[in-house]
């Protein structure tokens, strides 16, 4: 999972989803059930640019599959996990997924809040995550309302949350809670990022970072600055924003370097400036 950059809401979109808000907002004061226009999927082109047409939440190119404008807080209702689940060997399907739902009207408010919105893949997106919606208050406070405050466990790709604070990989593509983390593991069960068939995707993807991050530590020990260049800009592109698993290759570099993405991109340049003398210390080395 990586961070992205919101796109801008196109002009005039405030009036745009302003008569839907206003008739769903008027539904639920009136006890009934509002009927949602499903206003979202036509800005579905603008979430995929920011987001390199990957999955907010596995980071598969949503495009290979059905994709959708995810509701990070669920709009239609607010179901609770009761049983993980499996998936079938390669199937989209999923056995044994339990979830109950709590309330029958969902984050209603934001519905058509350009904030609540990304590009979510259909395994993801419905086969997982669904109207699940953890939060850090128990129990949930439900029915949702704008004057109940809720606090989301979910990671959001456009939240000032870094996944990678929260998220950790080995060398078999699995993934894990860091440190424990609360948010961590409520985003790999809620969105099944742990499923094999995701695992078996990031793999080989991580097979290769954790394949350069030695070719460079051991070039750096050995004074190969040529070598050093070529394996670090190899993980620099491995894990840029628009590959598969971006965020699981910065997370080992961070994990096995000890360097941000950042830090990996200024040590290149540090590399391809100095032709350092044997002992010289690098970032790697600090």
């Amino acid at each position: 999972m990586l961070r992205f950059q919101r796109p801008k809401p196109p002009p005039g979109f405030a009036r745009e989803v302003e008569q839907a808000a206003c008739a769903t907002r008027k539904a639920i004061a009136a006890g009934e059930r509002p009927e949602l226009p499903e206003l979202w999927s036509k800005h579905k082109r603008a979430f995929s640019a920011a987001q390199h047409g990957k999955c907010g939440y596995c980071e598969t190119f949503a495009l290979n599959h059905p994709s959708a404008v995810d509701h990070f807080a669920p709009k239609r209702s607010v179901h609770i996990l009761v049983s993980d689940g499996v998936e079938l060997d390669e199937l989209a399907n999923v056995r044994a997924r339990e979830t109950r739902e709590i309330s029958g009207t969902g984050y209603y408010w934001i519905a058509y809040d350009w904030n609540n919105w990304l590009l979510a893949c259909e395994r993801c997106n419905t086969r997982w995550k669904g109207s699940l919606f953890p939060v850090h208050e128990d129990p949930h406070p439900c029915p949702p309302h704008p004057r109940r405050r809720y606090t989301a466990l979910l990671l959001n790709p456009y939240g000032p949350a870094d996944p990678l604070d929260h998220l950790d990989f080995n060398s078999l593509g699995q993934i894990f809670p860091l440190s424990g983390s609360a948010r961590g593991e409520a985003t790999i069960r809620t969105c099944g990022l742990d499923r094999e068939s995701l695992r078996r995707a990031r793999a080989g993807i991580a097979a290769d970072a954790i394949r350069h991050v030695s070719r460079l530590e051991k070039a750096l020990a050995e004074d190969h600055h040529v070598v050093a260049h070529h394996a670090a800009t190899d993980l620099l592109q491995l894990g840029s924003g628009d590959r598969p698993h971006a965020g699981m290759v910065r997370s080992l570099v961070r994990s096995r370097l000890k360097l941000s993405y950042r830090e990996l991109d200024a040590l290149i340049k540090e590399i391809a400036a100095l032709e350092l003398p044997a002992g010289k210390k690098t970032m790697l080395s600090r």
